[in-house]
């Protein structure tokens, strides 16, 4: 087990220890300590940000698609909010969409220093008027709520119509996303009340110890490490060298579809581990004791291109037919509900793949282990139903990040308990066939709108590093306009290479499982040549799209493939 992995895997023993000490503790802290009190603030309290109509004459404060990152929309409370727990309802109005929900929501103290913090990009957006709330426990006063703009997607953000400040309990909270900032006092901190069921993360301004009843671990380079709790536990001290806070985020899932819409169907069986494929190859030549080998890339192609298009909205279809004017393949996820559910033979006959994008979207690393399993199990199920075949390829929806239960990283593990054969995360990195150590945590090299200029200079790049992958992803929504020219002009330089393999991303997962399953044993030598086993794993017959490329030794005059003589071009021959 990775040190990593270890110190995570040890925070989730830590959390559960802490059960058996609730029945030598006091009863939690259920109230804040403060008394009733109520704030409204209004969109016309705030300072800086955009004003705009909302319903029933009220106004909306949000951020516009032009207003810098990092920009600021300032509320100020005539009277600092006293220490305690707090519950936050944020009456929203979405005037139109998409929106950027790219907001961070600030507690700040009398001196603008950060109390607590919490990404609004979490709770959901419904549209038009509604209430969503939160939680946060404060351990010094608050003078300002701030939102932050935390991201640019040249989008409005949601508006603000009004704010409601309540004191409350932290029972009230179990249900709800909350966020508590605790300061660091005598390297300790005291947690006064029960920490309620659901995935928290644990954050800090650098790596921190964190102790619970003696037992300890180091949170992650990140700073941030994410736990889920199966069980309400009362922590008694967390504690760290040098620090200011520790910031503990709690989000309370909402209910899944996947439930009630459980099947009871087997997965589809990608390949039978019990089984093999053997033939006969005959190479015929004086070529000495050099054996025939397995190539880069089928067909003698020394880098490929793949992409992936995320959510399957109807865009997809004027997609598929800018990829296939320039040879691109695609793997195309979806979700349940994505339009492109119904149109899934015409990306099949486009000779594009398509893939999980889970069962309702949302970020698994906040959800519970069950929830997580159900997500991506339960859309594999679905789209094999109605596909008759294997679904071996995944893309995390919001990306991909580690979250910990007793087992270890739960999101990781759903997705290989689920049998895909590869998932893509969102964080740019490169990557080679033959350095792909977690096929599950694939990087993409880039996002399909960074540009003509960038994308062609990393293309020239790859094709010098023979066993490249380049990846691009994105998705089909974000091509507006003049878009559409954009992207042909990313798609002129790659396209129609003689040394690119253009793949989706099955057909790359199922080229390497071949060529690290597949064996070539010599079975007899004569003088006019030699003959070989050829031992491939039995694949589903939907996946045998792509033919085993061998490399041959020089001086090679003939080959004979299972009985009948094949033709050898380039020294390559193509098998099964």
């Amino acid at each position: 087990m990775r040190l990593f992995d270890r110190y995570l895997f040890v925070l989730t023993g830590v959390f559960m220890s802490m059960i058996q000490l609730l029945s030598l503790l006091a009863d939690p802290l259920e109230t804040s300590g403060t008394s009733e009190s109520e704030v409204i603030l209004q969109s016309t309290d705030a300072l800086g940000g955009s004003l705009g109509p909302a319903d029933s004459n009220r106004s909306a404060v949000f951020f516009s698609a032009t207003a810098p990152v990092s920009d600021k929309i300032r509320w100020t409370l005539n009277i600092p909010l006293p220490q305690g727990l707090w519950k936050v309802d944020l009456n929203l109005h979405q005037t139109k969409a998409p929106i950027s929900p790219d907001q961070r929501l600030i507690f700040e103290d009398q001196g603008g220093v950060v109390v607590a913090d919490f990404n609004l990009y979490f709770i959901g957006f419904e549209g038009g008027s509604y209430t969503k709330s939160l939680g946060f426990y404060c351990d010094r006063p608050v003078k300002y709520l701030t939102l932050v703009k935390s991201g640019q997607r040249n989008l409005d953000t949601v508006g603000v119509t009004s704010i409601k400040i309540n004191s409350t309990s932290i029972s009230s909270l179990n249900h709800l996303p909350s966020v508590f900032k605790f300061s660091v006092k005598e390297h300790k901190i005291i947690i006064p009340f029960a920490l309620p069921v659901g995935v928290w993360i644990v954050t800090a301004e650098k790596p921190v110890s964190i102790n619970w009843d003696g037992v300890s671990f180091v949170t992650p380079p990140s700073c941030e490490a994410r736990v889920y709790l199966d069980q309400t536990v009362t922590p008694v001290v967390v504690g760290g060298d040098s620090l200011k806070s520790v910031q503990l985020t709690h989000y309370a899932e909402s209910p899944s579809s996947v439930i009630t819409e459980r099947k009871t169907a087997p997965l589809i069986q990608a390949y039978d581990p019990n089984k093999t494929e053997t033939k006969e190859l005959s190479v015929i030549g004086d070529f000495g004791d050099v054996s025939p080998r397995f190539d880069l890339f089928p067909n003698g192609k020394t880098m490929a291109i793949v992409t992936g298009w995320d959510d399957g909205p109807l865009m997809d279809l004027q997609l598929l037919d800018c990829l296939n004017q320039y040879g691109i393949k695609g793997t195309f996820f979806l979700n349940r509900r994505s339009p492109m559910v119904d149109h899934l033979k015409d990306i099949e006959i486009n000779g594009m793949e398509i893939g999980s994008h889970s069962w309702s979207h949302p970020p698994l690393y906040l959800c519970s282990p069950q929830r997580c399993a159900d997500e991506v199990v339960e859309m594999r199920r679905f789209l094999e139903g109605k596909l008759g075949h294997p679904v071996i390829s995944f893309a995390y929806p919001y990306g991909y990040e580690p979250a910990y239960d007793k087992t270890g990283d739960y999101v990781l593990g759903a997705i290989r308990k689920a049998g895909y054969w590869s998932a893509r995360i969102t964080s740019p990195g490169e990557s080679r066939i033959d350095a792909i150590t977690e096929p599950l945590l694939m990087h993409p090299v880039f996002h399909f709108k960074t540009g003509a200029a960038k994308v062609t200079a990393e293309f020239n790049d790859l094709r010098k590093q023979p066993g490249s992958i380049m990846y691009l992803w994105g998705h089909s929504y974000e091509l507006k306009g003049e878009d559409w020219a954009v992207w042909k002009s990313v798609l002129e330089p790659l396209a129609h290479q003689p040394d690119v393999w253009y793949a989706t991303q099955g057909d790359l997962m199922v080229w390497r499982f071949l060529r690290d399953q597949s064996r070539i044993e010599r079975s007899v030598q004569t003088k006019e040549g030699t003959t070989y086993y050829v031992k491939v794993p039995s694949l589903h017959p939907c996946l045998r799209n792509i033919p085993l490329s061998i490399i041959l030794p020089e001086n090679v005059k003939s080959v004979v493939w299972d009985g009948k003589t094949i033709l050898v071009e380039n020294h390559r021959v193509q098998l099964f």
